[in-house]
């Protein structure tokens, strides 16, 4: 069994990331998600859960790596993506990869969870 090596977490509140998009629209999508992230969230009847939950996980999994969103880390270095039984999995990107193995992780996990107004995600590097 492997054992943690890091842990990160965020919340988020809901109307924060809707009012992004109600100021920049399509911009904001564009800089912070990935297109099938963004296919995703508005597959649902009100997409601004999901866009939180994803922005969660995306500052979730940068704290877990110990460097936040920025230079080593961007936006889009972490797709969420869900499983058919609609378990969050993350697929990193170049970057993403490199920290992992500095880190001798070999794997992400993460979890989602949303209420009436905030977001959270919890990332577990093992």
């Amino acid at each position: 069994m492997n054992l943690p090596i890091s842990i990160g977490h965020d919340i988020v509140e809901i109307k924060r990331i809707q009012s992004a998009y109600q100021k920049y629209g399509d911009k904001f999508l564009q800089k912070i998600y990935t297109p099938n992230e963004i296919k995703y969230c508005f597959t649902k009847k009100n997409p601004f859960p999901s866009l939180a939950s994803c922005f969660a996980a995306k500052e979730a999994v940068s704290k877990a790596f110990r460097c936040g969103i920025g230079p080593q880390f961007h936006w889009k270095s972490a797709e969420i993506n869900h499983q058919t039984s609609g378990c969050p999995i993350i697929t990193l990107d170049q970057l993403g990869q490199n920290l992992l193995k500095q880190l001798h992780g070999s794997d992400v996990l993460i979890t989602l969870t949303d209420i009436q107004s905030i977001a959270s995600a919890i990332a577990l590097l093992i």
